[in-house]
Order: C-alpha cells, then structure tokens, then sequence
C-alpha cells in the first residue's frame, strides 16, 4: 500500500485523555471523532508530549495561561519539544507534508491560540523552519466532539495566532539561558 506522506500533529491528549486533568476530560480515552476523521483522511497522527502531565505530573490541579507563563515552563517545554522538532525536520526533509494539527480549545496549555505550550511549540517550530500552517481544536464544550466543518472545531491558520508571550520570554531567551 502506498503512503500519503501526511501528517496531523495532535495535542498529547487527542490520543490519551488519561493526562487530562481530573475533571476536565472530554473522552474516555481517545477522542474518536478526531482520530476518526484523521484515520479517514489518511493521515499520519504525530502525537505531541503533554506539558502539564511531564512538568507536574497527572495529579496537578488547573492552571491559568498566567500561570503557566513562567521561565521553569516554557525551559521544560524547550526540552520536551527538541526531539519533536527534529523528528519533524525529519519527516519534512524527506517529502512528508505536516498538513496542520489539532490542538484543545480552551487549555491553558493546548490551545492553538493562546496556550502556553502550543505557542512555544509554534515558535520553535518556526525558528527551526518546521512548516505547519493550519490548526483545527477539540471544542472546548463537555461532550469535546470534533467535526472540521463545524466552526468551533477549526482555529484556521498558525499565523493569526495572538502574540501572548511576552517578548522578555521568547524560546530564543529560553534556549541562551540554558547554555
């Protein structure tokens, strides 16, 4: 059989909501809508690590996109994230297409658009010339069903993405002061 050659890059828990904080699961366990449709599309899943259950473990309680803007987050983001930077320049260098990804509505951590993770991600893969244009997110409302024609299901292009680090910590800073 012939591969596609394409990959959908996917929040940690798109694939395990066993990392979801208690209370705050959309799933079982994974969100079927999702895999369903990428499995349908015939897409590659590159499932991303999950920030919050590697820097506080499953245990950890909610936390604010403020919260999680610290130097300690986005060093551990930095680190978690340099394997996946490579396996992805990787896939890229040898003709594979990174069609987008789907990251969580609402998370403070996963959200395509303000998360602190998936912005540090954004950024990284960008400085490292990792191309991923497009965002789609699980909905962030109680039954989390994801459906790419319905608009809560479809954040649109990376680049429309809010500013929401503050300069004094770009991955940039992060990765000087870890030298």
């Amino acid at each position: 059989m012939q591969r596609n050659k394409q990959i959908l890059i996917t929040s940690h828990c798109v694939i395990n909501q066993n990392t979801v904080i208690h209370g705050e699961a959309r799933s079982a366990g994974v969100m079927k809508s999702a895999v369903d449709w990428a499995s349908e599309q015939g897409y590659g899943i590159f499932q991303l690590p999950c920030p919050g259950f590697t820097f506080l473990g499953p245990e950890r309680q909610p936390m604010t996109e403020e919260e999680f803007d610290t130097p300690a987050f986005h060093d551990h983001n930095f680190r978690i994230l340099q394997p996946v930077i490579e396996q992805l320049k990787i896939y890229q260098n040898h003709g594979y297409e990174i069609i987008g990804g789907v990251g969580i509505s609402g998370s403070s951590s996963c959200d395509p658009g303000k998360g602190i993770f998936m912005i540090d991600f954004l950024r990284l893969a960008e400085e490292q010339g990792v191309h991923i244009d497009f965002f789609w997110q699980i909905p962030n409302t109680e039954e989390g069903v994801f459906d790419p024609r319905d608009k809560k299901s479809v954040y649109g292009p990376t680049g429309i993405r809010p500013q929401f680090l503050p300069e004094a910590l770009p991955v940039k800073v992060c990765r000087k002061r870890r030298r």
